[in-house]
C-alpha cells in the first residue's frame, strides 16, 4: 500500500523531479516471432493429420493405391491469468507534490507488457529443458523428435550446440531445410529469421549483413546478405542459444484470451484507490517444424 509514510521524498518540496519507471517501452517482440490470435474458450487444442507419400506409378488397368492418413499429436493451450495491482491512500493521493502515483497506472502497464514478453520467452529460454516438452513428449529443440507413423525420428537442433558463426550457419541451414513431414517426406522450409540474445547481436548482424564474407580476405560474396531478419531479444537468457525460424512453417503461437485490462475503484471505510490489471494467455507449439535451434555452447547435446 502506498501510504504517506512511504513516500517522504513525494511529500517534500525540492525535489527536481521523481522518475518513476522511466524508460523507453517497445513494442513487443513476440508479435515477431509469434502466430498470435484472440481466443473465446478457456483452452485452445491444435491437432494434425498427416498427408500422404509419394505417388505410386500404377500400370494400366491396375487398381489405384491407397494409403490411410494417421492422427497426429494433440496440443491443448490452457490460458493462465496473470494480474498486478497497487492500493494508495487519499491522502498519498492529495499530498503528492510531484505527481508520482499518477504515474502508477501506467507503470502496471509497463508491468503487464514485460510480463508478455517474459512468457513468450520462456518457449525459447526452455526449448533445451526436459523438463518442458510438447505434444510429441520431446522439448522445442530435440535431436529425437518422433513420428505418429513409426517412422525415424528426425532432430531440429545441434548434438554438439555449435556457435554462431558463419561455418556454423550453413549446416543449421541445410539441416533446417532437410526436415520431413510426418510421413517422411520433404517439406519447404527455408529460415527466414535469425533469433539471438543481445550477446550475439553483433555476431549476426556480421554473419548476415557484411556485403562480403565475414572475415576472409578472398572477396567472396556474402550468399546470406539480405536473407534473414535479425531479431535480438533482451528476454532470452541464454547469452549463446541461437534460432532458426520459417515463419511460414512454424507452429509457434500464442493466444490472448483477454489483453490486458486496467481498473480502478475506492474502498468506502478506508479511502484507498485501488488499482489493477490483469489479463489471460497460453504460448506454445504445435509442432517443431519450421524452428531450428543450438544452445550455442559447444556441449554435448541429447534430448
Amino acid at each position: 500500500m502506498a501510504a504517506r509514510a512511504h513516500f517522504s521524498d513525494a511529500l517534500t518540496p525540492g525535489f527536481r523531479q521523481l522518475f518513476v519507471d522511466n524508460f523507453n517501452e517497445a513494442a513487443l517482440m513476440m508479435e515477431k516471432i509469434f502466430h498470435v490470435a484472440t481466443s473465446e474458450k478457456d483452452t485452445e487444442k491444435d491437432s494434425s493429420v498427416t498427408g500422404f507419400g509419394l505417388a505410386v506409378q500404377t500400370a494400366e488397368g491396375d487398381p489405384n493405391d491407397y494409403e490411410d492418413p494417421i492422427q497426429g499429436f494433440d496440443t491443448t493451450y490452457t490460458h493462465l491469468k496473470y494480474s498486478k495491482g497497487f492500493k494508495v491512500t487519499l491522502e498519498m493521493w492529495e499530498d503528492d507534490l510531484y505527481g508520482v502515483m499518477k504515474k502508477m497506472p501506467a507503470a502496471l502497464g509497463r508491468s503487464m507488457r514485460r510480463t508478455a514478453e517474459n512468457q513468450a520467452a520462456l518457449v525459447f529460454n526452455r526449448a533445451f529443458n526436459s523438463s518442458y516438452t510438447g505434444a510429441d513428449g520431446k522439448v522445442l529443440a530435440s535431436i529425437s523428435h518422433t513420428r505418429p507413423d513409426g517412422g525415424t525420428a528426425q532432430s531440429n537442433a545441434s548434438s554438439t550446440s555449435v556457435t554462431l558463426i558463419e561455418q556454423n550457419l550453413e549446416p543449421a541451414i541445410v539441416a533446417m531445410r532437410n526436415q520431413l513431414d510426418d510421413k517422411g517426406q520433404k517439406i519447404d522450409v527455408y529460415p527466414k529469421i535469425l533469433l539471438v540474445p543481445v550477446d550475439l547481436r553483433k555476431t549476426a548482424h556480421l554473419i548476415v549483413d557484411s556485403p562480403l564474407r565475414q572475415g576472409t580476405a578472398d572477396n567472396d560474396a556474402n550468399i546470406y546478405k539480405n536473407e534473414f531478419q535479425v531479431i535480438d531479444w533482451i528476454y532470452l537468457t541464454s547469452t549463446t542459444a541461437w534460432f532458426l525460424l520459417d515463419p511460414g512453417v512454424h507452429q509457434l503461437n500464442w493466444f490472448w484470451r483477454r489483453k490486458p485490462t486496467f481498473k480502478n475503484d475506492e474502498l468506502f471505510d478506508t479511502e484507498y484507490a485501488v488499482y489493477k490489471s490483469t489479463m489471460r494467455l497460453s504460448r506454445g507449439w504445435s509442432d517443431w517444424r519450421g524452428v531450428w535451434g543450438s544452445q550455442g555452447n559447444a556441449a554435448a547435446y541429447s534430448n
